[in-house]
């Protein structure tokens, strides 16, 4: 085993803690691509509602061109 602060141990330090920086890297990729899903999907629910507001608003006080378009753009998400 070689001693601290010798330059083996150094070494095999530095190759630790890359190998840290390269898992911390995977995890934050990931995070983001998480946070992307999630922030897509909240767009998808927020469309959805636009919708459900337009549809179960009485027919009197309805919005058509407003209940069109969010029609147009829920099927048009992907």
């Amino acid at each position: 085993m070689s001693a601290p602060g010798s330059p083996l141990s150094r070494a095999r330090a530095a190759l630790g803690a890359g190998a840290r920086l390269d898992a911390l890297e995977a995890q934050v990729a990931q995070l983001a691509d998480a946070v992307s899903e999630s922030r897509r999907l909240n767009e998808r629910l927020s469309d959805v509602l636009d919708v459900m507001v337009e549809v179960l608003v009485p027919a009197v006080d309805r919005d058509e061109a407003r209940l069109k378009a969010a029609l147009e753009k829920l099927g048009n998400v992907t």
